[in-house]
This record gives C-alpha cells, sequence and structure tokens, in this order.
C-alpha cells in the first residue's frame, strides 16, 4: 500500500513539474528593437505579452496592451504608442511629436 501512494506521488510531483516546464516555455519573450524618428531622434521598444517599454536616453514609460483595430496599441495615462509593421507611433504628455518611426534592422536581420 505504501508502495503504491509513493508512485502515485512521484507521478503527481512529475505531472506538475511539466506542466510548469511547459509553461515557462511556452512564455512569450521579450524583443527588443531600436526605431529612427526623424534625423535626430530614436527610441528602443522593449515588448512582451501585455506591456512595452519604451525608452529615451532620459526617460522610460511603461505602457499596457490594450485591444486595436490599428496594429498593436499600448496605452499608460500619459502616453501611447502604436506598432504597425516597421512602423511606431510614440505621444506623450511630455514629449515633442516624433512623427512616425522606423523600425531600424539589426545587424544579425541584415545578414
Amino acid at each position: 500500500m505504501n508502495d503504491l501512494r509513493q508512485k502515485v506521488a512521484a507521478a503527481l510531483l512529475s505531472g506538475v513539474l511539466s506542466v510548469f516546464g511547459g509553461a515557462q516555455a511556452h512564455a512569450a519573450p521579450s524583443t527588443t528593437v531600436r526605431y529612427q524618428c526623424g534625423a535626430r531622434q530614436s527610441l528602443v521598444i522593449e515588448r512582451d505579452k501585455g506591456v512595452a517599454r519604451v525608452r529615451f536616453v532620459d526617460r522610460t514609460y511603461e505602457l499596457k496592451r490594450r485591444a486595436s483595430s490599428i496594429g498593436v496599441k499600448y496605452l499608460s495615462p500619459t502616453a501611447a504608442l502604436i506598432i504597425d509593421g516597421t512602423s511606431a507611433v510614440f505621444v506623450a504628455d511630455d514629449r515633442l511629436q516624433l512623427g512616425a518611426c522606423t523600425q531600424v534592422p539589426s545587424i544579425a536581420s541584415a545578414r
């Protein structure tokens, strides 16, 4: 009887560990992309499943993903980001208008 309990416990533990391992394997990896906005402005966007971080030299904005019929949209109380293909538009209360920004190809994807 005791041997049967150990086998059942080992099987349950194995099942639980495989579920947790699978969840970690399927977690969306974050991606980091640099965008050029006009001649003198650039920004870096790091995205994961539900959050985008927009980094400038002097500030980082954290925005949450929202449903959108136009590209992928992220919002915070003071900023908005829309990414559509290789283009991005970012606006914030404390930032001058950047206009449209274009993704800068990474060295690895340029090869």
